[in-house]
């Protein structure tokens, strides 16, 4: 007696196929909108850490946020303009020999990064005992820096590496003086993972004493996850907002920035102007500066 055994014919298989293609184009979006939502999550956890561990470590300070390179003026700026908080490390920036670890003085005397002693003091080693794991100072949403003098020092635990920035206006501020707490940003997170801690916007060197900051707009900060980025605030929330929704006074800036942009140049941040920085179409307005301060209030000349 034959024997008919049962098998799919072509048809039916490609049919099979063709399902199972139809699903895979509708889930692979979901899984990767997914992973991207955990990302998100858990930089929104790290930097709410990041804005506790600066309160913590202004109440063990005498009510000051956390300096970021002060006490370096005198050794090096005598001009207006000098950066008084580092920007980087680099000796071929702007001839600057110090910075918060992507330099030492001279550049090579800082293997561990922000974390080495040797360089100027800043947020990620002073408020480092109040983390207790440098791994929260990492991004999920950040890829390390390609560029050698910021990428991290390879192969080394003990070495600084951070995807995140200080708001420099705020820095050596009392915490309780800070006019609006629940509006003024910290910490902010930034494109790539590097092994300095520096800050942005960044407090400048003057002979009058004012208060000027630049970096008030940089491309490279906020644009983490769709076009926005997690902040951490001075009263210690920490939130998601769009890059495109951040204002001026958000920062700290409290009297007219002046916009590297044309035409015009000066805008009120008391108006609720806001980022225009975009890198989609390479619009990196880094020179925005003005009076920055966030103990003050801002006002409309």
């Amino acid at each position: 007696m034959i024997r008919h055994q049962k098998a799919f014919t072509l048809i039916e298989l490609l049919v099979v196929i063709a399902i199972i293609a139809i699903l895979a184009a509708i889930l692979f979006p979901v899984f990767a909108q997914a992973k991207k939502s955990a990302k998100r999550a858990s930089d929104l956890s790290n930097i709410k850490q990041i804005d506790l561990a600066g309160l913590m470590y202004s109440n063990d300070s005498d009510d000051v946020f956390v300096q970021n390179g002060e006490g370096q003026a005198d050794k090096y700026a005598n001009s207006n303009w000098q950066t008084m908080t580092p920007y980087t490390g680099q000796t071929d920036f702007y001839d600057y020999h110090w910075g918060a670890g992507a330099g030492g003085d001279p550049p090579d005397q800082a293997p561990l990064g922000f974390m080495d002693p040797a360089v100027a003091p800043n947020w990620g080693r002073e408020t480092a005992p109040y983390i207790k794991s440098l791994d929260l100072l990492v991004s999920p949403g950040a890829q390390n820096d390609a560029d050698p003098k910021f990428a991290p020092v390879a192969n080394n635990s003990k070495a600084g590496r951070t995807s995140y920035v200080m708001n420099g206006c705020g820095s050596r501020k009392p915490s309780s003086s800070v006019a609006r707490p629940a509006n003024i940003v910290m910490f902010q997170t930034r494109a790539t993972t590097v092994k300095e801690a520096i800050t942005s916007p960044r407090q400048n060197y003057f002979t009058d004493g004012a208060r000027h900051a630049n970096d008030a707009d940089v491309a490279w900060v906020g644009f983490n996850f769709d076009k926005g980025a997690n902040y951490g605030w001075a009263d210690g929330h920490a939130k998601f907002v769009r890059r495109n929704a951040l204002q001026y006074k958000q920062l700290g800036y409290y009297e007219w920035v002046c916009e590297d942009k044309t035409p015009g140049c000066w805008t009120d941040p008391a108006k609720n102007s806001t980022m225009t920085a975009d890198p989609d179409t390479g619009y990196n307005p880094w020179g925005n500066w003005g009076q920055c301060d966030v103990t003050a209030e801002p006002w409309s000349g």
